[in-house]
């Protein structure tokens, strides 16, 4: 008999569950894998910043534009209080939500310092005293007295956010898949201006990238004619650029992210004090490094998911992309020369061209040479004379072909979206098996004809937006109003939506004494929030985007 085998036997049972512990250990220090969340393995959701992420998307989901959020900045699972705020559309609005707020905010941090000194009385104070159980109680409440923070519910802005991506993140994700990046950094928008072109920060940033000028010069083209950070197109490839290099030299997507917002150079530096963005997060407090930086990759976390549930739901109708094709410019030309040339209207320049100033549009400039200009993909106008000159070569049809040099951060589609073909038939006239290309490359164009059934669209897209369009418009007490035809389909709700005023308030405007409305019924709208360009391409997108275009795949990178 062997008298030591009890001995060993125990010896193994302890190896074995000091093994199950270790690995118990191991894999609660392991970041969760926010896959599942955002459908992605590159953006690990740390257990640092769960609280903050889940406190994100409530502000983009739960929370309305008239509720304010009254919470902790340096711990985000404490809410003291959710207040409602009066409609921002009410007269006075602004200045009492204002002094709410700061009534709320005082109340709070005299409610802490009290219980930081003192043991909590009243049903409030046990409320918030409940908050902060555990040790050193008295000094994280004298803390927390003075980082009370609040903010607004983006509920309803992110929604519309959602909406809007729907033209570009298509054609955004395939830009980042070019770069070898991963697609779902096309959501970043979501944090930096839910998607809206026009925006504008008080740094100076603009555009759904919100490239500061500095910023946007190493990039982009910024001048007096041009300022390319407010095409979403052209700045997409400019972020993803900048999120390559900061990736390449920090080796992380949080640590990457973060970087948008605090810069490569100075998340270099927190690195290299702290090493792990964990540590960044939770430690790291010099420079310009505060609330905004130390939330922004929870905020995007946050924002990836929520869009991706959005758009899940069937009441989301996401925009499409509006079909358009490319000319590049042989010279310079005013806006008139290239509107009567072309047979296009201004709107419509100025929507297709975001990235052509206000001068430009106004005559005090012109477009300069070179520049990709964008035009409606339903326009078959000759080869113009300020257009560029292609090279031409035979096709085999024996029509005349151009050819393409592939540029870095192209493919396939893109290229195809350029000259207003599918990425099939482009393939096909270049033999190419698959959608592999290289850079250099020469692709020749397969020249388009406009045939009796495109020319029939044509009149037939003229006859449409005839029938959409706002007439009688007017300014009063310095709202401008114009009239519609309430068209098959259309609510009281959708008007509202697209003009981005209340539904009762329309519903007083045309004296409705039901929130329905008939087809055929002639309306008063208020275009005080958004322009009538504005309104009337959220109407045609609403009665086209069941209709199959094959067009809707021309759009251009530039």
């Amino acid at each position: 008999m062997n008298t030591h085998a009890p001995t060993s036997l125990s010896s193994v049972a302890r190896l074995l569950r000091g093994v199950t512990i270790l690995l118990i250990g191991l894999l609660a220090a392991m970041p969760i894998d926010a896959g599942s969340a955002t459908g992605s393995g590159h953006f690990p959701l740390y257990p640092v910043i769960q609280d903050n992420v889940a406190f994100w998307k409530d502000v983009y989901t739960k929370y309305s534009r008239n509720q304010a959020v009254i919470h902790d900045k340096n711990d985000l699972s404490i809410v003291y209080e959710v207040v409602d705020k009066l409609d921002r559309n009410l007269p006075g609005a602004e200045k009492a939500n204002t002094l709410l707020l700061e009534r709320k905010t005082r109340e709070y941090r005299e409610l802490l310092t009290r219980l930081s000194r003192s043991a909590p009385v009243s049903s409030r104070e046990k409320r918030v005293a409940a908050m902060f159980a555990g040790k050193n109680a008295a000094r994280r409440m004298a803390i927390a007295a003075e980082a009370i923070r609040v903010q607004t519910g983006m509920k309803e802005r992110f929604r519309e956010g959602v909406v809007r991506s729907g033209a570009y993140i298509s054609e955004i994700k395939q830009i980042f898949r070019s770069y070898s990046l991963p697609e779902d950094l096309a959501y970043l928008p979501h944090v930096e201006s839910s998607f809206d072109t026009s925006a504008f920060s008080k740094v100076g940033a603009s555009g759904i990238w919100q490239f500061t000028k500095s910023t946007g010069k190493s990039y982009l083209r910024i001048d007096r004619a041009v300022d390319e950070r407010s095409d979403p197109i052209l700045a997409a490839h400019a972020a993803a650029k900048y999120l390559k290099n900061s990736y390449d030299q920090l080796g992380t997507w949080p640590l990457a992210l973060t970087s948008y917002n605090y810069g490569t150079a100075g998340m270099k530096r927190a690195v290299n004090e702290k090493g792990s963005y964990e540590r960044i997060f939770t430690e790291y407090e010099k420079g310009h490094f505060k609330f905004a930086s130390r939330n922004f990759y929870s905020e995007f976390l946050a924002a990836l998911a929520s869009a991706k549930e959005l758009e899940q739901q069937p009441s989301i109708r996401l925009d499409r992309p509006e079909p358009s094709r490319t000319v590049t410019l042989k010279k310079s030309a005013g806006i008139r020369e290239i509107r009567k040339h072309y047979g296009v209207s201004k709107s419509a320049l100025e929507r297709l061209n975001p990235a052509l100033r206000p001068d430009v549009f106004s005559g005090a400039r012109n477009v300069p040479k070179g520049y990709a200009l964008r035009l409606p993909a339903s326009r078959q106008a000759d080869q113009p004379v300020i257009a560029a000159r292609e090279k031409k070569t035979p096709a085999k049809n024996g029509a005349t072909a151009a050819v393409h040099q592939v540029r870095p951060g192209e493919n396939l589609t893109t290229i195809a979206r350029q000259h207003g073909l599918s990425p099939q038939s482009l393939a096909k006239a270049n033999g190419i098996d698959g959608s592999v290309i290289r850079v250099g490359q020469k692709l020749h164009i397969p020249a388009r004809t406009t045939s009796v059934t495109s020319a029939a669209a044509a009149e037939t897209d003229k006859k449409s937006i005839s029938r959409l369009a706002v007439y009688k418009t007017t300014v009063h007490n310095g709202k401008r109003y114009g009239k519609i035809q309430v068209q098959p389909g259309e609510s009281l709700r959708l008007l509202a939506q697209w003009t981005a005023t209340p539904p009762v308030v329309l519903q007083r405007l045309n004296n409705l004494k039901a929130g329905k409305v008939q087809p055929g019924k002639h309306l008063v709208l208020v275009f005080d929030k958004v322009s009538v360009d504005f309104f009337h391409k959220k109407r045609k997108q609403f009665h086209t985007r069941d209709q199959k275009d094959e067009a809707a795949v021309t759009r251009t990178t530039g």
